[in-house]
């Protein structure tokens, strides 16, 4: 709609609640359990950029999975083989997973999974802020 992405931050500003801190490597990643827990949750490129290795990123997924209640809906996005990306100057570490380690992480953390699609990252969009190979989009329940 074009509109001023001042008018768009207004109106989040608006309809938002609260902000929760979040800590994915804690069991109960908001401190203590969601009560009632989420219908559905979106993670969208955070989970192996905060994960030291596959392990932490399983872990992590099944941390997140105990804020839904049973039936409940995950969507997750995130980048297939990404090794690092920039923060101005910083490199940032991120742990490179596959379409397999993904797949495998879900089941460890009991999610059944509902649809995984998965894209190549194509040459005109690698800017050189990363050197992510594609990225994956998954539907989940736990």
């Amino acid at each position: 709609r074009r509109e001023p992405w001042q008018e768009k931050q207004r109106r989040l500003r608006a309809r938002l609640r609260r902000i929760l801190p979040i800590d994915v490597h804690q069991p109960h990643p908001l401190g203590s359990p969601l009560c009632p827990p989420a219908d559905a949750l979106l993670s969208a490129f955070c989970l192996e950029a905060v994960s030291p290795d596959h392990a932490a990123f399983t872990r992590a997924l099944a941390h997140v999975g105990t804020l839904l209640r049973p039936g409940g809906h995950l969507l997750l996005l995130g980048a297939l083989g990404e090794s690092f990306y920039l923060a101005g100057a910083a490199r940032l570490p991120v742990v490179p997973l596959s379409e397999d380690d993904v797949r495998a992480a879900l089941a460890d953390a009991s999610f059944a999974l509902r649809d995984f699609r998965s894209y190549s990252m194509p040459p005109a969009l690698r800017t050189g802020v990363d050197d992510v190979d594609g990225v994956f989009f998954v539907h989940a329940q736990k």
